[in-house]
């Protein structure tokens, strides 16, 4: 090693440094770079090596390599050490730091006591970060350090906390008023949010991304896209996060036409580079839109996919009648180095519950477990016995139940009921539509699904003993009804 490094140009012993100092176990193979490619004299060749570190552990290593050559950090090896435990949350590692800072004279550096009270904040420590701030908010705190105020509050959800320091702030700039927002986004408090954008001197890209996002996340789809149109209309650019809700909130709504719009918006702006995450988004809003076209173009386009990628596409196909190429996808996306997950199953037994492929539902279902180590959970249970139950294989259905390793949901005794509804099975819809209404006596769905069973077989006397019972216990009727669909009519 010694004599190649002494050769090497500053960018490549940064790069070896960095391998080296990766994890705390190759502090030797470090410090032996450093000492070969003498720049250990330099305190700042040092510091660029922390800054471009991204976990305390290196930081804390390459401090130790200072230490040990008689070399104190300064505010600039401290600030960067304590941006790392930002990135990964390190308690101890910060409060090392800053009593280091402080012993060596630093604490009161605005870098220095900006990214203490960040990582504190980040490793949870809220009550530190508030000693901090008042240590310091007399004449060193500025606006990004109320900032950080702000959004740690926030995130540890005290809301009080963050609008008081919000409204104390003596300034504030426009990442202070997204950092507000963004607050009020993230816990649905919509009409807040909503007033302080109105409120806002000034917006960004990220200010209009953050009512959008927030306006999604909480339901307000259609507002979402009038937002974006807004945003668009100002010049200001959506970043991925925005794009991305946009996109979410098109398939919400079935809306193809905004959908195409900003996906049409996207490739422009971003010159075809789409990241993984949204070219899967548009995936999936075009398959739930019923686009499937596009769906596949944007599909075999992607230059990279991952595995949810894949079970977007694989989703899209089984909605739209491409069940047996959905199913084809399976092995496909293996023979690209993508293992499949518990969503993909979901959407391959969903694809053969569509077009009543029973063996092959079962083989999927005994591979999951069998091939991929993925337990069951409801959706795929769920799946399975809608699949036995629409192709008339009820008592399967019932097996199929009655076996499972788990407590079967009574979701699935209420598809069970419907299939034997569906498939003249009364006695055994009768047993099923009993058991459901003994685990749940308070669901007037479970009553409804029995009498409209006697009611198809013409057992009158039993259909009103049913409707008897449901008025004598004084169950709503209206509970549930979407597991029996809108077959309401024996019940008055």
């Amino acid at each position: 090693m010694g004599s190649g490094m002494l050769n090497l140009g500053p960018s490549s012993w940064r790069a070896a440094v960095a391998a080296a100092a990766a994890r705390p176990a190759n502090f030797r193979g470090a410090h032996a770079v450093l000492l070969t490619s003498g720049h250990l004299s330099s305190r700042s060749s040092v510091n660029s090596l922390i800054r471009a570190s991204h976990f305390p552990s290196a930081c804390a290593l390459l401090l130790r390599l200072l230490l040990l050559h008689r070399l104190l950090p300064d505010h600039i090896s401290l600030s960067f050490s304590l941006h790392s435990c930002t990135r990964v949350p390190s308690h101890k590692f910060t409060s090392v730091l800053h009593s280091l800072a402080v012993r060596l004279g630093h604490s009161r550096d605005i870098y220095v006591a900006n990214a203490a009270v960040s990582s504190y904040f980040t490793s949870s420590d809220v009550a530190s970060a508030d000693r901090l701030f008042a240590e310091i908010s007399g004449d060193v705190a500025d606006v990004v350090t109320w900032t950080t105020m702000v959004t740690g509050h926030a995130n540890a959800g005290s809301m009080e906390q963050a609008r008081w320091f919000f409204e104390a702030m003596p300034e504030r700039n426009v990442v202070s008023w997204n950092a507000m927002l963004g607050a009020y986004a993230r816990v649905g408090m919509l009409s807040e949010a909503r007033k302080l954008f109105d409120a806002m001197p000034y917006r960004n890209g990220a200010t209009w991304s953050t009512m959008v996002t927030g306006l999604v996340q909480c339901g307000h789809c259609e507002e979402a896209l009038r937002v974006f149109g807004d945003m668009v209309s100002s010049g200001a650019m959506p970043n991925e996060a925005a794009l991305v809700s946009t996109v979410s909130a098109c398939a919400q709504l079935r809306s193809v036409e905004f959908g195409a719009w900003v996906h049409a918006y996207a490739e422009q702006e971003l010159h075809g580079a789409m990241s993984i995450i949204l070219a899967t988004a548009i995936i999936d809003m075009y398959g739930k839109c019923g686009s499937i076209h596009n769906a596949v173009r944007v599909f075999a386009a992607m230059p990279v996919r991952n595995v949810y990628t894949w079970n977007s596409m694989i989703a899209g196909l089984a909605m739209n009648g491409g069940e047996s190429q959905a199913l084809s996808l399976l092995w496909k996306m293996q023979m690209a180095g993508v293992q499949p997950n518990d969503i993909t199953f979901i959407a391959l037994l969903s694809a053969c519950s569509h077009s009543g492929l029973v063996d092959e539902g079962r083989s999927l279902f005994d591979s999951m477990i069998e091939d991929f180590g993925i337990q069951p959970v409801s959706e795929h249970y769920g799946l399975m016995v809608d699949l036995l139950g629409r192709s008339g294989r009820v008592r399967e259905a019932v097996y199929f139940v009655r076996s499972m390793p788990v407590e079967p949901h009574p979701a699935l005794w209420g598809a069970l009921a419907s299939a034997c509804k569906m498939h003249g099975e009364v006695e055994l819809g009768e047993e099923v539509a009993k058991k459901l209404i003994e685990l749940e006596p308070r669901h007037g769905s479970r009553y409804i699904l029995l009498s409209n069973l006697y009611g198809a077989a013409n057992r009158w006397d039993d259909m009103a003993t049913v409707r008897r019972l449901l008025k004598r216990r004084k169950v709503p009727k209206g509970t549930g009804n979407a597991v029996v669909g809108n077959d309401i009519s024996y019940v008055e």
